[in-house]
């Protein structure tokens, strides 16, 4: 009896495995043809990756202590991470990277008017100094680097804008703002 009902036990679970083995195995043909009737689709877009465009490059010589150093504005044609890359002669000497909307004057950046998207610190390190600021709209920019001393210098530069895809995000960020003291005097870079 045990022996019968064991068998009835283990054909019944057997038939209902296999029942429901084939509720699950209907495809409707979606293996073979997932853009067929009744074949769920998934739409992935893939941006392009990022691509960095370098804007602009150059050098000021014969910066004095409490000298900034103006350079010619700059355009951005498309939204994206501005980078400014900045290196320097003397590792003892504090270097200063400010970047504003338009173009300011002397007197504007030490009344503290100038519009900046970035005014990072005086400092000596890192040399050398990286700055980004996160979602740049199109426009035009103008970049300053000041030297806070001890010693005359000499600075070169690169701005570099990194795009990715076609649209970019709507969130606007900016990168750091720090107190921009007085400067002496100006240079331009020639």
């Amino acid at each position: 009896m045990n022996a019968v009902r064991s068998t009835l036990v283990l054909g019944t679970g057997l038939a209902l495995a296999l029942a429901l083995g084939a509720c699950g195995s209907k495809d409707n043909g979606c293996s073979t043809n997932p853009t067929g009737p009744g074949c769920s689709t998934t739409t992935t877009t893939t941006l392009p990756p990022p691509v960095r465009t370098v804007i602009k490059s150059g050098s000021c010589a014969g910066i004095d202590v409490n000298v900034l150093c103006f350079f010619d504005p700059f355009t951005t044609a498309q939204k994206g991470d501005l980078d400014v890359t900045v290196d320097w002669t003397f590792p003892e000497d504090s270097i200063q990277v400010l970047v504003s909307t338009g173009s300011c004057t002397l007197d504007q950046i030490n009344g503290k008017t100038c519009t900046f998207i970035t005014s990072d610190p005086a400092a000596m390190t890192p040399k050398p100094r990286v700055v980004t600021v996160k979602s740049v709209a199109a426009g035009t920019y103008q970049l300053y680097i000041g030297n806070r001393g001890p010693k005359t210098e000499s600075v070169s530069y690169q701005i570099g804008l990194t795009t990715v895809g076609a649209a970019g995000s709507s969130t606007a960020s900016v990168g750091k703002r720090e107190a921009v003291g007085p400067y002496a005097s100006q240079v331009t870079a020639h």
